[in-house]
């Protein structure tokens, strides 16, 4: 059975042909000429000479009727291309025979319009990273700047002073390091640049080594850190270097974002055998909504940084790139004054 469309589109196509040949044979383009042989043809019956001037009359009246409303169809879609080029479309309803011409606009009104937007959102972030990041390297600079100019411009300091601006010097060339190694590590991460080499290893232990590390650091070493271990060894694939990275920025982002007797509580349970959860709690200031749904933006700080100003802003957005890179997830259950929790789960590799 022939398609109900492909018979009306044939159907139009014939009628256009036919009536550009009664154009034609009207206005005598090229050698197309019609003439009538007046005298048969007035031997006809005039109720005949009536009917067939009325066919006549109908078929060219179809013809031009059909013209006009084509040339109409035409310009509507014409004006709806030059439209979306102008950012002033108007959808067209999508019914009749061009119905999937009007659907195809449509459709790239649509895809335009959500590039422009993801387009003015993407410059929007670049704009955003390029003022943050000369506010963060400013930062430092500016008191290295400062205490080596004091030293350069005293001959007489003494040697005491000279340690005390030295140390702050070093303090914040430190910092501008690693506001560096930030930057460079999270571009590398979304570029997939930076070498991946997860290994074999035992989940339980490597959690309590890198809580070690962390309490043996001067800055942490009186917070309380908990580490629960309530589950038999697990053994796990991962890139152990940069997993360290990403626990150790969820751990410290609970220590600096919260008062000094904050307890920090990490533990480890398996759902299946498929995936394991590792949580981080605390007890602190908990958060908002509105801060959850953008804790893991680049250079978020959220409301509660008077104890680190000095922070990238970057720690939780890298640990997000990490956990992604290891086929895993991170949630944040947290309310204000009620402390947060952030749940990682990842593929147990057996």
């Amino acid at each position: 059975m022939i398609n109900k469309m492909k018979l009306k589109s044939f159907f139009h196509v014939f009628a256009l042909l036919i009536a550009l040949a009664v154009f034609i044979a009207i206005i005598g383009i090229g050698s197309a000429l019609v003439y009538f042989n007046i005298a048969r043809f007035q031997r006809l019956s005039p109720a005949f000479n009536f009917v067939i001037g009325a066919v006549l009359f109908g078929f060219v009246s179809f013809c031009v009727t059909y013209v006009i409303w084509l040339s109409r169809t035409v310009s509507k879609i014409t004006k709806g291309i030059r439209d979306i080029s102008l950012r002033e479309y108007q959808p067209l309803k999508e019914s009749g025979i061009f119905s999937g011409i009007y659907g195809a606009l449509n459709k790239m009104d649509m895809d335009i319009r959500d590039s422009d937007k993801l387009r003015n959102e993407t410059e929007s972030v670049r704009k955003e990273w390029i003022t943050n990041v000369t506010h963060d390297l400013k930062t430092p600079l500016s008191p290295i700047k400062g205490y080596a100019e004091l030293l350069t411009d005293n001959e007489k300091i003494e040697t005491h002073t000279v340690q005390e601006y030295g140390a702050i010097i070093l303090k914040n060339a430190v910092h501008a390091e690693k506001l560096i190694n930030d930057l460079k590590l999270t571009y590398q991460l979304d570029s997939g640049a930076f070498p991946y080499n997860p290994q074999k290893i035992r989940l339980m232990r490597f959690i309590k080594e890198l809580i070690i590390d962390i309490v043996n650091d001067p800055l942490f070493s009186e917070r309380n850190i908990i580490f629960d271990r309530d589950i038999p060894e697990i053994d796990i694939s991962l890139d152990v270097d940069l997993f360290r990275r990403a626990v150790q920025n969820l751990v410290i982002n609970a220590l600096i974002h919260n008062a000094v007797d904050t307890e920090v509580r990490i533990s480890v349970d398996t759902e299946t055998d498929r995936n394991v959860n590792i949580h981080i709690r605390d007890n602190g200031k908990g958060m908002t909504e509105a801060e959850q749904e953008r804790l893991f933006e680049r250079y978020y700080r959220g409301t509660n940084t008077k104890e680190r100003p000095e922070g990238s802003g970057l720690g939780l957005a890298i640990a997000n790139q990490i956990i992604k890179l290891h086929d895993g997830v991170i949630k944040i259950r947290s309310k204000p004054n009620e402390g947060a929790e952030f749940v990682i789960t990842l593929p147990i590799n057996n």
